[in-house]
């Protein structure tokens, strides 16, 4: 009886299916027969037309054409959008309200537009007598762009400042003869420049071959996400771990000022392998300026400090807290400016993203104990890897593709930004509670020590009261 229910529920599939091919076969086969071969499209022929996201409806000039009335056929057409959810078009015309021979209709559609992003806009032919539905032969593209807005460029210029201020402060607290040392002896620089821009970028093409394999937008934004220099975040988020931070921002300057090589490099190997019919641009401007910046806060911070020891040295008494704060505002902003992308997330994006950093991560610690690095510059190095900047390669993406082609790939460098940061979030929170996040390496920078011994130095001529305070510092660190 089993059986006999299986063949039966086989048999009624099998018909099922070949009634929806054949009326499928039926809607293609039925083109042209009640009004000819008819045609559509926007004013004066265009197949494209740009709008931008409103809450009020837009209208659209729309023609069709061609239309064979001598059938005797009645019908009407109805305008139509692939994607109502982004596009919502409702628009009816009636067989009388075409004029001439061979026919024609042209008038305004209502669209109203919901999100960015491209849709295609076709007609179909409704007869009245319940034959099949004609379909356009071709369809229409309608591209959805979002305004400009103001708090963003207002985003963009505040976030250029709280990073110089990041930069400043950095720069206050590096030790020039370690600074040296790291200089005359480049090894750990050297590892951290090659895990930066031979093992992420690589890294990225192969996470966005596996899971974005036919959005090339996506997979760009990715190989630009990998590219970038880590920036002041990658520095922070070395003081908060116990790293080396005189090796962290030595590196992040030098990544900095190797961009300038390294992205032309890059881009033509991409252009002549998996991009050719993409055109990349180099932002040599926004690069140059980003590393000049940041050469001259991290400089106007050390001249500070040698000359205004004790005010400098009162500040950056701070220095943690108020960088936690900076980093806080702009992962902030940074949500609440770019929240129209996180509409386009797929779990596909997010492994990608997610990815990226934590295996970067953890193949730059691995390289660099290899190749018998200490453990605080072994994680310094994997930090400044793994630390994803989402700043350029947004400049990038919209210096490389148009308006809408650049918002919808903006949820990569964002997303990926913003996981590695969370990674970071995670091994802190995972060295604190095994009592790990500990300065275990004598010549790198841990804050609280260097503070206190720069403050003792200064005051130690000073009466007894404030030699007390001084021990009683020490004595709490």
């Amino acid at each position: 009886m089993k059986q006999v229910g299986v063949v039966k529920w086989s048999a009624k599939i099998f018909i099922a299916l070949l009634c929806v091919t054949k009326c499928f076969n039926e809607v293609q086969g039925q083109y042209g027969q009640n009004a000819g071969a008819w045609q559509f499209s926007f004013e004066e022929g265009a197949t494209e037309l740009l709008l931008t996201i409103s809450q009020l409806t837009q209208y659209v000039n729309v023609t069709i054409f061609d239309v064979d009335l001598s059938t005797g056929n009645d019908f009407h057409f109805e305008v139509n959008s692939d994607n109502p959810k982004w596009v919502h078009v409702e628009k009816r015309i009636e067989r009388a309200e075409f004029a001439g021979n061979p026919a024609s209709w042209q008038g305004e559609v209502p669209v109203l537009t919901r999100h960015f992003g491209f849709t295609h806009l076709y007609v179909t032919l409704h007869p009245s007598n319940g034959d099949a539905v004609e379909r356009s032969p071709g369809d229409v593209t309608l591209t959805v762009a979002r305004k400009e807005r103001l708090d963003e460029k207002i985003f963009s210029y505040t976030a250029s400042v709280l990073l110089l201020l990041m930069f400043l402060n950095l720069g206050g607290v590096l030790n020039l003869e370690r600074l040296k040392a790291i200089v005359l002896r480049p090894v750990t620089v050297s590892i951290g420049f090659c895990t930066s821009y031979i093992l992420m970028p690589a890294l990225a093409l192969a996470l966005g071959y596996l899971f974005l394999p036919k959005q090339k937008e996506l997979q760009l934004a990715l190989f630009f996400t990998a590219l970038s220099p880590s920036g002041g975040l990658a520095n922070i988020c070395c003081l908060f771990l116990k790293g080396n931070v005189n090796l962290s921002i030595a590196t992040t300057t030098i990544n900095s000022l190797m961009s300038l090589a390294m992205f032309p490099l890059w881009i033509v190997i991409l252009t002549h392998t998996m991009f050719r019919h993409t055109e990349l641009a180099v932002p040599f401007a926004d690069l140059a300026i980003g590393a000049v910046a940041l050469i001259c806060a991290i400089g106007l911070g050390m001249l500070l400090r040698f000359l205004l020891p004790k005010t400098t040295n009162l500040i950056f008494r701070f220095l943690k807290p108020f960088c936690a704060c900076l980093s806080l505002a702009l992962i902030g902003m940074t949500i609440g400016i770019n929240a129209f992308a996180f509409k386009l997330l797929t779990i596909w994006i997010f492994l990608a993203t997610v990815f990226l950093p934590i295996i970067g991560y953890t193949l730059a610690f691995g390289i660099s104990k290899l190749l018998r690095c200490s453990a605080t510059d072994a994680l310094t190095i994997s930090i400044e890897t793994s630390v994803l900047n989402m700043t350029v390669p947004i400049v990038l993406l919209q210096r490389t593709f148009d308006e809408v082609r650049a918002d919808m790939s903006l949820i990569v460098p964002i997303t990926a930004a913003l996981l590695s940061l969370i990674m970071m979030l995670v091994i802190y929170a995972i060295r604190r509670f095994f009592g790990w996040n500990n300065n275990v390496d004598d010549d790198a920078f841990e804050s609280k020590v260097e503070l206190v011994d720069n403050v003792s130095s200064e005051f130690k001529d000073s009466s007894p009261v404030t030699t007390i305070k001084v021990a009683h510092l020490n004595t709490l660190n």
